[in-house]
């Protein structure tokens, strides 16, 4: 890769595929990596293929969709200053992956891992959330809600939270009124269930940015459609969001691309008028 390695090691085994997959993960989450991770990504799945390690394949997949997407979110965040070439090279290839991976989780279903099996909806249905198809995303996310809610331990039902959180989305989306109330009971159930309070214990990270991510596009959207009177509720959500966008110990640096987005909301709500200006003018 040019200089410094990369990540510690370019070599598949058993061994090392718990570690690779743990550096990717954190790789993704840094700013400016796409470019870099992305071919290393190809080259690790291409030794899982070999090797046969079909569920280690399918989050390869995935790996590589998110840190497209982490491109695709830089950029956005950019605004004006958004580099129109980059997403131009990056939405291809998020399109090609997603067909790739659904073709090769069709093909080996019965060697896959049924949790990294059913996560693939999840990221069929953001890709349809990134086409604006709502009604399609929320029927794909439920799918795979259907064998996590099937589940019976915190530690195994945790994926959960994270469906329902894109259900919400994609029902508000739609203008169903029911987007909105699954939204806040997900976000009750990331402080108060037996699989939120597993999951902030043992992967904090993996708790904040889903959480997080609600509250920042629930409040997104209503910025968007200017209701004030959601949005009141949605200043308490930011103000949340910021609170638990850091480590334990106080550390926001791993968080970098989501702070973005939230500072982007924050903007935008400041630019809009509270609902009890609203009420002073008459």
């Amino acid at each position: 890769m040019g200089g410094e390695r990369f990540i510690s090691t370019e070599i598949l085994t058993k061994e090392s595929t718990p570690s690779i997959l743990r550096e990717i993960a954190q790789k993704r989450e840094q700013k400016g990596t796409t470019e870099i991770l992305v071919p290393y990504i190809d080259r690790i799945r291409q030794q899982a293929e070999k090797l046969g390690d079909r569920s280690t394949v399918v989050q390869l997949y995935q790996e590589k969709f998110l840190s497209v997407q982490h491109a695709l979110m830089e950029e956005r965040s950019k605004k004006l200053h958004a580099n129109p070439l980059r997403v131009a090279k990056w939405f291809p290839v998020m399109a090609k992956t997603v067909v790739d991976m659904k073709k090769y989780e069709e093909k080996y279903h019965d060697q896959i891992d049924p949790v990294i099996g059913a996560r693939v909806y999840r990221f069929l249905g953001r890709f349809a959330d990134q086409k604006g198809q709502y009604s399609e995303s929320e029927k794909l996310y439920k799918k795979g809600l259907s064998y996590f809610d099937s589940l019976t331990k915190p530690e195994e039902r945790y994926h959960r939270l994270e469906l329902t959180g894109f259900i919400s989305h994609s029902q508000i989306k739609q203008g169903k009124k029911e987007g909105l109330d699954l939204a806040t009971q997900t976000l009750k159930d990331f402080d108060t269930s037996p699989e939120g309070l597993w999951l902030k214990e043992n992967d904090y990270y993996t708790w904040a940015v889903w959480k997080s991510g609600i509250e920042i596009r629930t409040a997104q959207h209503y910025c968007q459609k200017n209701d004030t009177q959601k949005l009141e509720i949605m200043r308490d959500w930011i103000v949340d969001a910021e609170s638990i966008l850091q480590t334990p110990d106080g550390d926001k640096e791993p968080f970098e691309i989501r702070l973005d987005e939230l500072n982007n909301v924050k903007e935008l709500i400041k630019s809009k008028p509270r609902e009890q200006d609203m009420l002073d003018k008459y």
